[in-house]
């Protein structure tokens, strides 16, 4: 085998490690992607739970609520849903 065959072959599977590469790459960040939203979804879970039970738990996901949603689309969605009054402006609000 000359030194282009030899050039050319460590070429294919230098192409084909990155390809190995890249598909490992997406599936971790696929699982990564996946286990942030079943973090977040047990999170909210457990907050609306105790929520339930416990009035000071409701005020404090208000707070954070004002404070962290920025979104008007995620604003009207939650105050829809009676978590925020339309008067909220995000840093407004109880301090606490």
């Amino acid at each position: 085998m000359g030194t282009q065959e030899k050039l050319d072959a460590l070429k294919e599977k230098k192409a084909r490690l990155q390809e190995q590469i890249n598909a490992m790459e997406a599936r971790q960040k696929d699982k990564e992607r996946k286990e942030d939203t079943r973090l977040k979804v047990l999170i909210g879970a457990a907050m609306l739970a105790d929520a339930r039970i416990n009035p000071s738990t409701v005020e404090q996901v208000r707070r954070v609520l004002q404070r962290g949603i920025t979104s008007e689309r995620d604003r009207a969605f939650l105050e829809s849903k009676g978590w925020i009054e339309a008067s909220d402006v995000k840093g407004d609000g109880p301090q606490g």
